[in-house]
């Protein structure tokens, strides 16, 4: 049928008028470097599915997961801010959303509060920042609580303690199709060589792409059918 409009002149008009237009509408994005795109583009294929978002922030702004949320999908949102988790309680009630620090034990901590929700708040000690008590786990731990068998997408981000959420994450038990997780440094060899990397190389997880500071992982056995995953068509 193309090759039959293209070789008529005035139906060919048309197509091209045709391709411009739908060629010319913007992608929209909420992450920062348009990372939640090649979310969307990666779970595609998926009607529904199951995620956790560590270190959420906010449900839309900036958010990975929001487009997954609106396509039927839901999970567990957690976050250091009280406000941050009231604004996920009202606007995904189909989650599961929690206020808590995520580390390498269960317990009590401190996160350091620049402002009640903002993105720097991080459990990295600052100076010039409130120090607030707060309860910590394990992501294992809450997974078991909530009695959550598997994951179809992990994503962390918790300003430089996200090497410490993953050193005690059960990979194997939860089997993320996709993990993304935040590294703050531009120079390729330093990613490869950092222990994030390594333990996720360890983990049967293949680094296939970097969006300004966030990575995105797969499983090894998924690496031969890649392409097609994130095929346009």
């Amino acid at each position: 049928m193309k090759k039959f409009i293209l070789k008529l002149n005035f139906l060919y008009f048309f197509y091209k008028v045709l391709k411009i237009f739908r060629n010319s509408k913007k992608n929209v994005h909420l992450a920062e470097f348009g990372e939640d795109i090649f979310v969307r583009r990666f779970f595609k294929k998926f009607k529904k599915g199951f995620y956790v978002d560590v270190g959420a922030y906010h449900p839309i702004k900036g958010s990975l997961t929001y487009d997954l949320y609106k396509s039927n999908w839901s999970g567990i949102n957690i976050d250091l801010s009280k406000i941050s988790i009231d604004l996920f309680k009202f606007s995904r009630p189909k989650d599961i959303n929690l206020r808590a620090a995520i580390t390498d034990f269960n317990g009590k901590t401190f996160y350091y509060e620049n402002s009640p929700i903002n993105q720097q708040n991080s459990l990295k000690e600052n100076n010039s920042a409130k120090k607030i008590e707060i309860d910590c786990f394990k992501l294992n731990t809450i997974l078991e609580n909530y009695e959550i068998k598997t994951i179809d997408y992990l994503n962390i981000d918790v300003e430089e303690n996200d090497f410490k959420v993953i050193s005690t994450f059960d990979f194997k038990k939860f089997n993320p199709s996709l993990v993304s997780i935040e590294f703050n440094d531009y120079e390729f060899n330093n990613l490869i060589n950092s222990e994030i990397n390594i333990l996720m190389e360890k983990n049967n997880y293949k680094l296939i792409s970097k969006f300004g500071v966030t990575c995105f992982y797969t499983q090894k056995e998924n690496l031969k059918k890649i392409q097609n995953i994130m095929n346009i068509q």
